[in-house]
């Protein structure tokens, strides 16, 4: 087994996006990433093992490889990258989950060596974004395409099957002490060293959900209202440069550097309050209106009618603002209109007490931002 040990100099953008999602201190991070001759624990062969993490006192981030340069080192890396762990509380990655974490998990079984995740949390920045992927200009959330689109470029070009034949190269050449081992190593360094900081990378994309944090905890809001609409203003944490563009409609949301903007087209008409209790309720055909049967039972009979749940309502005309379909509105919470009943967008009457209602207004861009589409 080899260790290999660098520093690097990196933009600290990604780790504070960590630090905000997560609520952790920059130094109990550790991104790690692994190597494989294959998918299956049981025919294959873990020969490399990436770890990426800031250290303070240096004022820069550090890697450490753990690389197999024979056949035989497979627990001793376990058993190092296991200890090297013991100081960090959160374990990142990209797609870990799904590979990463339960390869080295029947690796342990099989070895008879600790599971290093008994201790530690980890977060897959793969699993948190993935909900998001329609907003992204990108075909897929594949970890070479999300480095991509948070602005890192690559030297190595490598796949996952060519790292196969390449460590098989090294093995064979190293066997008959070829000196062009070496560069087969080095290459394989470089594609886990890549991976571990396009997984940094890729942490950009949680700026989106830190928005809705950042909401949540006060940060200031800019609204203006023009040409029948409204557009609001939100900053996002963290500098961060690509467009995000989509319309779950009625709304509009643009992600570009610091700002992330919602457009809101406001409507103008007659909506409709609909009583859900259509049973206490009686239909007025003249005024096209139902009232509770408390009050309706002084309305003779012939100008009344017993409710239905397509008519029970009261309308409204003015000016509306249309509201997330999953907000959970409390009774104590504005009423909540629509253009008919079997319609689902619903709005709420826009109007100086609206506007004024801050914190009411924080809970629909939340929803907004955690239920794109």
């Amino acid at each position: 087994m080899q260790i290999i040990d660098k520093t690097l100099h990196l933009p600290t953008e990604s780790i504070e996006s960590l630090t905000l999602y997560t609520q952790q201190s920059i130094e109990h991070f550790c991104v790690f990433d692994i190597e494989t001759t294959g998918l299956s624990p049981k025919i294959s062969s873990l020969y490399l093992i990436g770890a990426l993490w800031y250290d303070r006192d240096q004022e820069q981030f550090c890697i450490r490889q753990w690389f197999a340069d024979d056949y035989i080192s497979e627990a001793d890396i376990l058993q190092a990258f296991g200890q090297f762990l013991e100081p960090f509380t959160l374990l990142v990655h990209y797609n870990g989950s799904g590979f990463d974490i339960p390869y080295i998990e029947k690796k342990c079984r099989e070895l008879d060596v600790d599971i290093p995740f008994d201790k530690i949390h980890n977060l897959d920045i793969y699993r948190e974004i993935r909900r998001f992927k329609s907003l992204f200009p990108a075909p897929d959330l594949k970890l070479p395409t999300v480095e991509r689109l948070t602005g890192f470029m690559r030297k190595d070009v490598l796949s996952g099957r060519d790292c196969i034949d390449i460590y098989s190269q090294f093995m064979q050449k190293k066997y008959f002490r070829d000196e062009g081992m070496e560069l087969e190593k080095q290459k394989l360094l470089l594609h886990n060293l890549e991976d571990l900081i396009g997984t940094l990378y890729s942490a950009l994309l949680l700026n989106y959900k830190n928005t809705r944090k950042l909401l949540q905890s006060g940060t200031k809001i800019q609204m203006q209202v023009q040409n029948d609409h409204i557009y609001i203003s939100i900053p996002s944490p963290c500098p961060f440069s690509f467009p995000l563009n989509w319309e779950p409609a009625p709304f509009t949301v643009h992600w570009e550097g610091q700002e992330i903007s919602i457009q809101v087209p406001l409507y103008h008409g007659t909506l409709y309050h609909f009583f859900k209790n259509y049973k206490d309720y009686y239909y007025l055909p003249a005024e096209d209106t139902a009232i509770h049967k408390s009050v309706g039972t002084y309305v003779e009979k012939e100008f009344r009618q017993p409710a239905k749940a397509s008519n029970c309502y009261t309308k409204k005309e003015g000016t509306f603002f249309p509201v997330p379909v999953s907000l959970d509105l409390t009774d104590n919470q504005p009423l909540l209109f629509r253009a008919g009943y079997r319609e689902k967008q619903s709005y709420m009457v826009w109007d100086d007490k609206i506007r004024q209602e801050d914190a009411l207004l924080r809970d629909i861009l939340c929803v907004l931002l955690e239920n794109p589409g």
